[in-house]
């Protein structure tokens, strides 16, 4: 296929999505005032796997990704076929792969309307068609050169059935097209993965990545992992390059998969916490939010608000009391807090309904609507 040169640069000048877990934009923005915030922005649990000392002879070795492929073997079911500097790295990479070695007959990628922005914005770079779309059963009456499936949805929550799963697997086999399935929270609840609809050998048509930057919160350690055709591997493995993730994360990602009574004691503290926000924070942040529209994950819950203007000023709001959440398109999404973090935001939410219901601050329902 031919590479227009000119349109590629300017397709890679476009403009970078936002995202969350950027607390340090906030305090570079409003100063010390930030420093304390509660970081409830960026969906990572907030009791994260326990970093031991990393040896000093690590920094100075090359890295070898061996280890820590027969641990995620273990660890996954089944050997990954190439690791990358988080799943964002494989995102990168998908675009330039198939264009080069899929011989795709059509540019259209599908995305959901709602959901984690790199992925659009990583095909338009390598100059896509994007298409949106709200419903995964949409997908089975499309034609589409790649369709992208986000398992748990980011931020909506939504799961797939293996029914729809399956189907969509056969509906891209069938027109020769590339079923992307990002599974970054599925961790909580391994038991939903597509990977257990695959037998041994995965379809030809069919990526699925996983990461350990949510339910571990490793996501400073950069380490994601592509489940794909062996046809793919010798390809994504020089695309991602020879040392895409440093020694020192890939020691520390082999010692968390390994760690079987961490990840167990995580799955049941996640419900612990998630019965204490549900009972203590949900029903005000429904009041503030003047909404019931949300739906929980293992590590997120999001509400869905009447307007982008409103979700703006509620999103202000809650820094006020030092609560920074995601704020996205008419739509607030708030990390599941660690449980000693609990009390803290409780408080603080005490606080802000008593200063909106006293309407000192201009912050009466009627106002912001």
């Amino acid at each position: 296929m031919p590479v227009n040169l000119e349109g590629s640069l300017s397709q890679l000048a476009l403009a970078a999505p936002k995202h969350g877990g950027d607390l340090a934009y906030w305090q570079r923005k409003v100063g010390n005032e930030a420093l304390n915030w509660l970081d409830l922005s960026s969906a990572c649990n907030r009791e994260p796997w326990p970093i031991p000392e990393i040896p000093a002879s690590l920094w100075m070795a090359l890295p070898d990704q061996t280890d820590l492929l027969d641990e995620a073997e273990r660890y996954f079911g089944r050997r990954p076929n190439a690791i990358g500097a988080g799943s964002q790295h494989i995102i990168e990479s998908l675009p330039p792969l198939l264009r080069e070695g899929a011989g795709l007959t059509s540019q259209t990628v599908f995305v959901p309307r709602v959901g984690y922005q790199e992925h659009a914005f990583a095909w338009r770079k390598w100059g896509y068609e994007i298409v949106y779309y709200d419903a995964l059963e949409e997908l089975l009456t499309q034609h589409w050169a790649v369709a992208v499936v986000i398992q748990p949805n980011n931020p909506t929550g939504k799961l797939a059935s293996a029914s729809t799963l399956s189907q969509l697997i056969t509906h891209a086999e069938q027109q020769g097209a590339s079923l992307v399935v990002d599974e970054a929270f599925i961790d909580a609840t391994p038991e939903l993965s597509v990977l257990k609809l695959q037998a041994s050998d995965l379809s030809e048509s069919l990526f699925v990545m996983r990461s350990v930057g949510k339910f571990f919160g490793l996501a400073g350690a950069r380490v994601g992992f592509v489940f794909c055709a062996s046809k793919w591997q010798a390809a994504l493995k020089n695309l991602l390059g020879p040392w895409p993730v440093a020694t020192p994360s890939l020691h520390l990602v082999c010692l968390a998969f390994a760690d079987k009574a961490w990840q167990a004691q995580a799955l049941q503290h996640i419900g612990i916490r998630q019965a204490a926000f549900v009972e203590r924070i949900m029903p005000k942040l429904n009041t503030i939010f003047d909404s019931q529209d949300s739906v929980c994950n293992a590590l997120f819950t999001t509400w869905f608000l009447e307007s982008q203007a409103y979700a703006e000023q509620v999103f202000t709001m809650l820094h006020q009391v030092g609560i920074h959440t995601r704020l996205g398109d008419g739509w607030i999404r708030v990390a599941l807090p660690a449980l000693h973090e609990m009390d803290a935001l409780n408080s603080a939410l005490i606080r802000l309904l008593k200063t909106a219901g006293g309407q000192t601050q201009g912050y009466s329902r009627g106002e912001l609507a």
